[in-house]
């Protein structure tokens, strides 16, 4: 069980995108040019020839036939004719490229100018772009070979794109066209919020760009400025006097006595990690990051979990620059997220708000109430805890206690080893110790009797000696370990008596157990030649005797 949380744990972490969008990095050709876009779904009003400037012909960079898509009437104010592209899925449009007709030479007609209109699902209806400054004309073509783009800010989410050739006076027209962009993955379809107020006569903290509808002080169903990916100036009065820099939403906590609620609905059920909120913190005018925020969940939308999330913000009165605020969501599930921000100041400003989620596998009934409670009460935290800061579902408590579980089975199988490794090169230490070659003699062996120098000149080489391995010192033939060790007085001789000149050198060979060296000899050695002879004794009670 608890293999299969960490498993799933890992597949969640990887498959959990923060989305930001990013336009300089959304700028695909989306497949007009390459033929990524069939010709069944490009469609116009109409064509001045079908088989030869059809609307299937209007791809940008292509001569086949005729050239280019013309439409069947000159172009005019009102707007009549459009080649239109389905895209069959929900993209970021972020700049749009056209043609005239080229025709291999023979072409002469371009569009000078434009207008873009788009179909989003969760709009219904066709809609009429325009940029920040409100402009809807877009720049067209000066001839009819090279490429006209226009980069859109902000940029369109749409699943189709309609072209509308545009001019003041009457015009025969032809146009080539691609659309640049990239995928919408983050799902959301749309949010919805309370318009933003105006501060002084000078500035307007309206959100311009969105599409949907603008009811009262009420924004519904469409999308804008807080999630194009374009933030604020960390001054909101320079982007008065830059309309391209607007890009702060800003309500004002005197004439709104409750928090600003806004809600996002997603295509898809999808499961929260965490919410991004960017903030301006201008406290000495009166700008502060919110002081709390809710966070609530819903599955269809009829009905949100009672417990939200609950974030407070600590304060900032020190740095005035924005932030991004991060609010955990502990793997909360959901269609329709409301969030409530709640003033710290006069003044509240958000530039953009980004989820991290990925769409959920299971499926969720769209209607299903029982479904949903089923939701709600695995999300619901234990009664009496207190709900500030992060609060997380139960069931992803569990599975923190499961992950702490996996952590500490694994520090113990380490540790484990780590013991055995030691104890291996200890046992290893103590064999080598053990195996190196120590002294063997008796206990009661009296080394003195089993060391003795021995000295050439004063003993030739003879039968009765015999040499030990190292080849330097010759020593008499000895006894057993036994004799040595435990003396018997002998009746007609004395042990050797050793000179007070002579030193004692270890021999370990002599008494290893293992050699048993022959019995010594009867009677006393022959006569030398020396200058010096050995003295022996008879007995303990005769004479000393020197020998011949």
């Amino acid at each position: 069980m608890m293999k299969k949380h960490l498993v799933a744990a890992i597949l969640f972490s990887l498959a959990v995108a923060t989305y930001e969008l990013d336009p300089s990095q959304c700028l695909t050709p989306l497949g007009m040019e390459n033929g990524m876009i069939k010709d069944e779904y490009i469609t116009s009003s109409s064509s001045f020839d079908h088989e030869n400037v059809g609307p299937h012909h209007g791809r940008i960079r292509n001569e086949l036939h005729g050239g280019a898509w013309c439409p069947l009437t000159p172009a005019t104010p009102d707007l009549k004719e459009w080649i239109e592209i389905d895209l069959q899925d929900v993209f970021v449009i972020t700049a749009t490229g056209t043609q005239g007709r080229f025709g291999n030479g023979q072409g002469v007609e371009f569009t000078e100018s434009y207008i873009l209109e788009y179909w989003r699902p969760s709009l219904n209806k066709w809609m009429r772009y325009h940029n920040r400054t409100g402009n809807e004309v877009m720049k067209g073509n000066m001839n009819t070979y090279l490429e006209s783009k226009t980069h859109l800010d902000p940029p369109i989410w749409a699943s189709k794109i309609r072209f509308l050739p545009f001019s003041y006076h009457h015009r025969t027209v032809c146009m080539r066209v691609e659309v640049y962009g990239c995928r919408w993955s983050e799902g959301l379809l749309s949010y919805s919020m309370p318009q933003g107020d105006k501060r002084g006569n000078n500035w307007e903290f309206y959100d311009v760009t969105y599409d949907g509808q603008w009811s009262g002080d009420q924004l519904r169903y469409g999308l804008g400025q807080l999630i194009d990916g374009k933030v604020g100036p960390d001054d909101f009065k320079v982007a008065f006097h830059n309309l391209n820099l607007q890009g702060w939403v800003g309500w004002k906590n005197d004439l709104r006595k409750t928090p600003i609620e806004i809600v996002f609905e997603f295509e898809k059920v999808r499961e929260f990690n965490a919410i991004h909120i960017y903030c301006n913190n201008q406290f000495t005018k009166d700008v502060r990051v919110f002081a709390e925020a809710r966070v609530f969940f819903s599955v269809t939308g009829k009905k949100y979990m009672d417990e939200p999330i609950t974030y407070n913000y600590i304060e900032d009165l020190i740095f005035e620059t924005p932030r991004n605020v991060s609010i955990k969501l502990h793997h909360r599930v959901g269609k329709m997220v409301k969030i409530q921000l709640h003033f710290a100041s006069r003044w509240m400003l958000v530039s953009e708000i980004t989820f991290e989620s990925a769409v959920m596998d299971r499926s969720f009934s769209e209607t299903g109430e029982q479904e949903e409670i089923n939701i709600l009460d695995d999300q619901i935290s234990t009664p009496g805890i207190t709900t500030k800061n992060d609060i997380s579902a139960v069931n992803a408590q569990e599975d923190i206690v499961d992950y702490l579980g996996v952590v500490a089975g694994l520090l113990v199988v380490l540790l484990f080893f780590v013991i055995t490794a030691v104890a291996a090169v200890v046992i290893r230490q103590m064999r080598s110790k053990t195996s190196s070659r120590s002294s063997q003699v008796p206990i009661r062996c009296d080394k003195a009797v089993l060391y003795q120098e021995s000295n050439a000149e004063r003993y030739s080489r003879s039968s009765d000696y015999a040499d030990i391995k190292d080849c330097e010192y010759a020593v008499p033939l000895q006894p057993t370990l036994q004799d040595y060790c435990h003396p018997l007085p002998l009746l007609s001789e004395s042990p050797l008596r050793q000179s007070p000149s002579e030193h004692y050198y270890a021999a370990t060979e002599i008494c290893n157990a293992g050699f048993i060296p022959p019995p010594p000899p009867l009677s006393t050695p022959p006569s030398l030649k020396l200058g010096r002879q050995p003295k022996y004794y008879v007995s303990s009670t005769s004479k000393m005797h020197i020998g011949p």
